[in-house]
């Protein structure tokens, strides 16, 4: 009689009926319970004099870099999210390098004609479907493109860089919002999600959750693929004659969301929620970094970061160009 070692649980109470989509789809990263974490750890397995930060980051990458003790000093972008020209790294110096949007894959690529890949760590937070590069390390944060409590994922081949040993166990907490979008509405679980994103920003560095990965594997990744792709190209045949932006969108492209930048007057973003279009700032804490007038200070100030992905089909881009009112 086969013999058999596992001792998993046979009967009982039925639970989630989720698909595996993607049975491996995390197998050669290491992974974390938030990017965050995932920072963390690359910050504190190094010997670094200094990582540079984009002045152009959320406060979570700079409380990073804070919570493992790396000083860092901020550095300005060009028009196109290039690495502003005189910056020079020392040989015991980092630098954190944004894939933003998930449409500056060019600006990365041309990072390594000046930086080494052994100080380049690359933030892929919002490129969640770009490759890994050449680089120290890569880092993406899955939970902006799909329904997820937390979790980070990071790509390295530094032997320094090592996968946490204890897993996040409290994923569970950290549903409410997730659920309550089903059941009730977003604006109603938006509290929930704001404690969420509290409670990670005090997480440990952990591994991933079970859970997490668990719904990790259920994504229908091909179908986000596509549908954030073609509504991006949708929207930019309609809107990127009124962008400020130089943005290339082909097939490739697998934006978090279609970064508009308005040379004409359009709506603003308190009118856009007024019509139930939720549009994130692209970050507040940012105007204390940069001066005023400043690229950087005119993406937060005036960029509107449209929803485009794989929720959404072409009315419903249609609606949210009417909303805009462009004039």
């Amino acid at each position: 009689m086969m013999g058999f070692s596992n001792d998993q649980a046979i009967g009982g109470y039925q639970g989630l009926e989720l698909p595996f989509i993607d049975a491996n789809v995390v197998r050669e990263m290491i992974r974390t319970n938030s990017a965050r974490s995932a920072i963390k750890l690359v910050l504190s397995s190094l010997d670094a004099e200094k990582v540079w930060l984009p002045a152009y980051t959320c406060d979570a990458v700079v409380e990073a870099a804070k919570d493992v003790g790396v000083p860092f000093e901020f550095y300005k972008l060009d028009s196109n999210f290039e690495v502003e020209s005189s910056l020079q790294l020392k040989g015991d110096e980092f630098i954190l390098i944004v894939d933003y949007f998930g449409l500056c894959n060019e600006a990365v690529k041309g990072s390594r004609s000046r930086f080494a890949n052994s100080q380049r760590i690359v933030d892929c937070s919002q490129s969640y479907f770009s490759e890994p590069t050449e680089a120290l390390a890569t880092i993406y944060s899955p939970r902006k493109f799909f329904g997820l409590p937390d979790g980070g994922l990071l790509y390295s081949a530094d032997p320094r860089i090592k996968q946490p040993e204890q897993r996040d166990e409290s994923s569970e907490s950290r549903m409410a919002h997730l659920i309550s979008r089903i059941t009730n509405s977003p604006e109603a679980a938006y509290q929930n999600y704001l404690e969420a994103e509290r409670a990670i920003s005090k997480l440990p560095v952990q591994g991933m959750s079970r859970l997490t990965e668990r719904l990790l594997q259920s994504v229908d990744y091909q179908r986000a693929r596509k549908t954030r792709t073609r509504n991006a190209q949708y929207l930019h045949e309609r809107l990127g004659q009124y962008n400020q932006l130089n943005l290339n969108i082909d097939e490739a492209a697998v934006p978090l969301c279609y970064p508009f930048l308005p040379n004409v007057k359009v709506a603003s973003k308190a009118d856009l929620i007024k019509g139930r279009v939720f549009v994130p700032t692209y970050w507040p804490e940012v105007l204390g970094r940069v001066e005023e007038g400043s690229f950087e200070w005119n993406l937060v100030t005036n960029g509107l970061f449209l929803p485009c992905d794989q929720r959404y089909n072409e009315d419903d881009m249609d609606r949210l160009i009417s909303l805009l009112a462009i004039k």
